[in-house]
């Protein structure tokens, strides 16, 4: 079976000339337990499960063409060393926190959620997708027809346009610690339909930080992910959060709807944020005093 895997696999990128395969389940899987006296492992448990992918994977990467990649579903950690992507459409839960992002942000690929009905779906895909921008997701795995549905194309474009604006940060950066705001934030709640009714809250404003220390450059993300409330909070500036080394920041604003302005913030310094629904704003932030 590890061959006509392997096989399958080359075929496709060599002759086909895909630029990436997706093998499914790999990372989503738990182990079988195995008590077959016959096979070449300790009775049940024990790393032979792992290992029988790592050969397989081995195998394969050994062959492949240059440039190409392979992802698989889910994200368990034993795999992170053969895969390119990880298909993170299982991060559906309450109270959900970018512990993996943290860790192996900028390593790994994760991309895609899974976005389904219900009768407030709406709003759960403005929440997902803010999710997705500001944990360092591919954004979607959603179908087409999305661009059916005026508001939530908008905000999905926004959305799309801050992450490739500031791409080079998931491809390369490490993920900070999330802003956090001060004020009056309002909390929202839908049913993201994963398993029947399954009830999800967020704060209406999520935030997420990435740096690329070699670039000397930060940047934060802010989402109004709410259907109908103006949000106003305060952020204040500690640079060494972001991994700048600095009392004065040059910061760009850029906003998904296309708009740029440039302020300076000092150390310690508080800047009111205001956030209209389904607006979102990346600022990048660079030593005041950098040549860059």
């Amino acid at each position: 079976w590890q061959n006509t895997v392997k096989d399958i696999v080359l075929r496709l990128q060599r002759d086909c000339g895909v630029d990436g395969v997706y093998i499914d389940q790999v990372a989503a899987a738990s182990p079988e337990l195995c008590f077959d006296p016959d096979h070449d492992h300790p009775p049940g448990g024990g790393h032979w499960w792992v290992e029988g992918y790592g050969e397989l994977l081995r195998n394969i990467r050994r062959k492949i063409p240059d440039g190409a990649m392979l992802t698989t579903e889910c994200n368990a950690e034993p795999y992170l060393k053969w895969f390119d992507g990880y298909l993170t459409w299982h991060w559906q839960h309450d109270g959900q926190v970018p512990a993996f992002p943290a860790v192996y942000g900028g390593k790994i690929r994760m991309f895609g959620r899974a976005y389904r009905g219900g009768p407030n779906r709406e709003l759960a895909l403005r929440m997902k997708a803010g999710q997705q921008l500001v944990f360092g997701e591919q954004l979607g795995w959603i179908k087409a027809g999305v661009v059916n549905r005026e508001k939530s194309a908008r905000y999905l474009r926004r959305l799309v346009r801050l992450r490739r604006r500031f791409r080079r940060y998931f491809t390369g950066g490490r993920m900070m610690r999330p802003p956090a705001l001060k004020g009056d934030i309002p909390t929202v709640r839908a049913d993201w339909r994963w398993h029947g009714k399954w009830p999800v809250s967020t704060p209406a404003v999520l935030t997420g930080a990435w740096a690329r220390p070699e670039d000397d450059r930060a940047v934060a993300f802010f989402v109004n992910v709410s259907k109908g409330k103006t949000v106003r909070a305060r952020y204040a500036w500690r640079p060494a959060e972001l991994g700048l080394d600095a009392e004065t920041l040059r910061v760009r604003a850029v906003t998904g709807r296309g708009s740029e302005k440039t302020f300076t913030a000092d150390a310690g310094s508080r800047r009111t944020l205001t956030l209209e629904p389904g607006d979102a704003v990346a600022w990048e932030a660079r030593p005041a005093d950098g040549t860059q």
